[in-house]
């Protein structure tokens, strides 16, 4: 697996968490409370949720030297850039190359 694939994977569980979630919000609220500021607060709570969920791919860290990789975590992650091969900011390693073996120590 190459860290593409793995930012992709990362990415698509990201998505999908947010699409849950917000199902979820939209079952339970369909016959939920009636009153326009719980569900203006609910709103609100579930848009720093969801929010959250996609900061995180900013957050990724790097295989190789586990430093944040940033924006490019973020675009790779979410398929932007299919057709450039970024680098690590702080190692220099492609994201087209194998994932490194865990240490076990």
């Amino acid at each position: 697996m190459t860290i593409r694939q793995y930012l992709r994977y990362r990415g698509n569980r990201s998505a999908l968490a947010a699409i849950v979630i917000l199902l979820l919000t939209g079952a339970v609220m369909s016959p939920g409370p009636r009153s326009y500021v719980v569900r203006t607060i609910i709103g609100v709570l579930i848009a720093a949720l969801v929010g959250a969920i996609f900061w995180g791919l900013f957050e990724i860290p790097c295989p190789n030297c586990r430093r944040s990789l940033g924006r490019i975590g973020f675009w790779v992650a979410n398929g932007r850039m299919l057709d450039s091969s970024p680098r690590c900011p702080h190692c220099d390693m492609s994201v087209d190359q194998e994932l490194p073996a865990t240490k076990n120590t």
